[in-house]
Formats: structure tokens, sequence, C-alpha cells
């Protein structure tokens, strides 16, 4: 008797040329002289001193260390307790330690690099291996090497690229949200999901709630994803991992939000008050008077944190006393729901921020390269300039393209019964939701200061958005054209 073998599945083969490529056009970009990074903007500090790592030269000039110039090279320090609270630095650490092996004179970044370009590759892997099948070997062939093009050119930009030779906590938050979808876009394509994506989920959620604090919120969202993958299979073994993985989603977010040092706690208040709420505000008194700030604070309306000379320090002890350590950061969200037409004034703003993937006043380049001060560097980067200079930047655009997937998603999600398929549809909602309180959650908790950067996750999520529809398009095509081939053969 005749042995029927399967249909060839391609996808796991394109899957690994996709990753060589991917490496291969990264590593060119980011780690063959002239290297690339980002430039420091005063945030390494509080990362490289629990991490172990050190200014290679302690007396470098503020004008070559800040802003205009990345670093690939650093001394190893000792690893100083102090008050970030992430699971970043934890990575960082790990990257030192690595590369005290191959070299213990001096710390070289692009370690650090490789780890998040290790990452990214497993998320591109896992996404072309599970991508749907829109029909025949051929189609699905097609559609798996489209899929892997479209993340390489979205996440594979060198606006996001750039990060990960540097310290700031964002490329840790981007590659844990591309492992966390991508596994769990794995997990409900699989016949019998396994323990070591779920543990892949579990971590990749962990780590994009654990980046900042105004990310630990995300934690309860993935939670309750997590929770709905119980139901996957049917065995004690995998509803006690699921369990687990959501209690430790839980409690790394209360972790995070009850950490968070009183310092940064105060910090981000000052912003959100002075920088935030009173920022150009049409009644300033008024507004003093609603929260209970006493008016002689008038005076630093308008001001951050961080700005010298103001008429009050920002550190002065009566200040701390009757205002940052009187309000709380709900006070400042209850204020914009007494006044939604304030809130939404913010999010305009945010929204006239919001598609800027990189900070365009940090630098790319190493002094050794030659570029000028602050120059950046613009291979491969197509998409990210395409949004920073043709895409709409208005609150409406944005609500819009939200909106419209929202709804997108619900209908998928009322057409479909199988478990499976809505679970897909509660991922891309999660990255959704993500996009929600990453413009929101700024705001509140810190006013206008740094929007562009700290709207980070905002890109990460819409882009998700565009990627998921651009991939639902083509895989419409192929379906269309598998059907069509189909039909001709037939007749």
């Amino acid at each position: 008797m005749k042995r029927i073998l399967p249909i060839q599945d391609f996808r796991r083969p394109i899957a690994w040329i996709c990753v060589l490529a991917a490496a291969g056009l990264i590593i060119c970009l980011l780690m063959i002289p002239p290297v690339i990074g980002m430039a420091d903007n005063g945030d390494f500090a509080r990362v490289m001193s629990v991490s172990g790592i050190a200014p290679l030269d302690p007396g470098e000039a503020y004008e070559d260390r800040y802003f205009a110039y990345s670093h690939s090279q650093y001394a190893y320090g000792s690893f100083t307790p102090g008050g970030y609270v992430s699971t970043h630095v934890l990575l960082v650490a790990v990257s030192g330690l690595v590369s005290r092996i191959f070299n213990g004179q001096t710390y070289d970044i692009r370690f650090l690099g490789a780890f998040y370009l290790l990452f990214f590759l497993t998320a591109l892997f896992l996404l072309v291996r599970f991508a749907p099948a829109p029909g025949g070997k051929k189609a699905t062939a097609a559609f798996a090497a489209a899929l892997g093009a479209l993340v390489v050119w979205i996440f594979g930009d060198i606006g996001y690229t750039a990060y990960f030779q540097s310290f700031y906590g964002e490329p840790y938050a981007l590659i844990g949200m591309l492992l966390a979808v991508a596994s769990a876009l794995a997990i409900s394509s699989m016949e019998k999901p396994t323990g070591g994506l779920l543990v892949l989920f579990i971590g990749a959620a962990l780590a994009v709630a654990s980046s900042k604090i105004q990310n630990a919120p995300l934690g309860f969202a993935f939670a309750l994803l997590a929770w709905r993958m119980m139901g996957l299979r049917q065995d004690r073994r995998w509803h006690r991992q699921v369990l687990a993985g959501v209690c430790v989603l839980i409690a790394g977010s209360v972790i995070m939000i009850v950490a968070a040092p009183d310092r940064l706690k105060h910090t981000n208040l000052y912003q959100s008050i002075f920088y935030g709420v009173l920022k150009d505000s049409p009644d300033v008194a008024g507004d003093m008077r609603e929260l209970g700030i006493p008016e002689k604070y008038a005076v630093l309306a308008g001001t951050n944190y961080f700005q010298k000379d103001t008429a009050i320090p920002q550190r002065d002890p009566t200040l701390r006393k009757e205002v940052l350590e009187k309000l709380s950061h709900k006070d400042i969200a209850l204020f914009y729901l007494k006044h939604p037409g304030r809130f939404v004034g913010k999010l305009e703003k945010a929204a006239a921020n919001g598609a800027f993937i990189r900070p365009y006043y940090l630098g790319n380049y190493e002094k050794e390269a030659g570029k000028p001060p602050g120059a950046l560097s613009y291979e491969f980067s197509s998409w990210s300039e395409w949004k920073a200079k043709r895409m709409p930047h208005t609150l409406g655009w944005f609500a819009a393209v939200y909106a419209l997937f929202a709804a997108g998603l619900a209908a998928w999600w009322l057409r479909r019964t199988d478990r499976k398929s809505r679970l897909k549809a509660e991922t891309l909602a999660v990255v959704a939701l993500t996009g929600v309180m990453a413009i929101m959650i700024p705001i509140v908790g810190d006013g206008e200061a740094d929007l562009g950067k700290h709207l980070f996750m905002f890109n990460v999520s819409f882009d998700m958005i565009v990627f998921s529809v651009l991939a639902g398009a083509v895989y419409g095509i192929f379906r269309i054209a598998a059907a069509g081939r189909f039909l001709n053969r037939k007749g």
C-alpha cells in the first residue's frame, strides 16, 4: 500500500531565510564601522551604574558625552544598587558579563545590540513560521516570505534598531512586545501549544510591563490574555503553567508600581502638574485652587523638573511638602476627567509627536566617525521617514485608525467561534490597548515632558496595527489568487 506523504510546509525554511537576511542587514547597519547607536540624553547613568558599566572617559566634555554622539566603548564599573526599577538592567548586566569574557578591559555595547538582535530574529522566525496558510503550498510560501519582508521593513527600520546599541529602555520594551505578540500568535496556531512558548510569552510580556513604570499597567492586560490561553489544552500541567504565568505577570506589574522610588514619583508628579496641567492653562490660578496648590507656586507654571534657574527650586523641601507629597497622579487623572476638553488638547499635542519613532535630537554616530554633532543615519529608514514626513500627525487620524481597527477585530471575534481564532483577535486587541494607554499615561504621569520619546510604545502599537492590516490585505490577495487557480484547474 502506497504511503501518502503530507504536503511539504515551506514556512520553516522561509523563516530561516528571513532570519539570515535580517541578521545580515542589521549587522551591516549597526555593527560594522561606523558603529551606529544612540546618544545619551542623561538617562544612561541610572542603568549603567546598576549594571556594572561606567564611562570610558570620566572627564569627557559634556557636549561630547550627551546628545551629539553615540558611544560603543565603555569601562567596567562596580554594581551599584540604585533606585531604578526595571528588569531591563538585568539584560544590560548580562551583556556586560559576556563582554568581560571577550575583553576584560572595555565593554563593547555591540554585545547588548547582539542580544536585542537575537530576540528580534526570534520574533521574526515565529511570525513567519506560524504564518496563516492562504491556500496551497506555493501561496503559503509566498505569503510567509511577504510577511517576513513586512516585519523587517517596519521593525528593522533604523529608527527602531539604532536603539539596540544604547542603554535606553525603549528597545527592551519593543523586543518584549514583538516576542509577546509573536509567541501568542504561535500558541494560537499550534495544535498543542508547548510550555516553552508559554514561558517565552510570559517572559516577553513581563519585559514589557517591567521596562518602565509607565508600562506596568500593560502587565494586567497580558495576564488576562494569558488566562484566555487556559482552554487551549485540557491537561492539568498546562493549566498550572498558565496560572503560574498569570500570577507572575500580575505580581510583576504590582511590584513595578509599588516599588517606584519616591524621588521618581515626585519628579514625574512635578512634570504632570507644572509642565502638564498648568502649562498653557487658560486659568492658572483657577486650576491651582482646584488642585489645592498655594498660589505662590504660580511662577512654576510651564516649567519642567530639570529646568535651571526657576523662581522656586524644584527640590525645595517646602514645595515637596506642600505640593508633591500632598497630591498624587490620581488627582491629575481626576482633574482631566472633570475637564475632558483640556485632556483632548493634551492628546492633540501628543498626536503631533506620535509619529516620530526616534528622537531626532540624539546623534547616531561616534565622534571618531567624523560626522557633524548630532548626525543621524538614514540607511534603511523609509518607514520611519514616511511616518515622520508624510503621514498625518493629528488626533483625528490616529483615533480613526484605532477605531476602525477595533471595529474590525470585534467583527472578526464575533464571526469566529473557535477559541484559537478569538485568541488571535484578542492578542491584537492588547496591541491596540497598548497604544491607547501609551498615549494617555505619559500625559497624566509626566505632562508634556519629552513627549516624542515617551510615545515610543505608541509608535510600536501603531506600527503593529499597520503591519496587521497590511498582512491581512496580502493574505486576502493570496487567498483569492489561490482560490482562482483551484477553480480554473477544476474547470
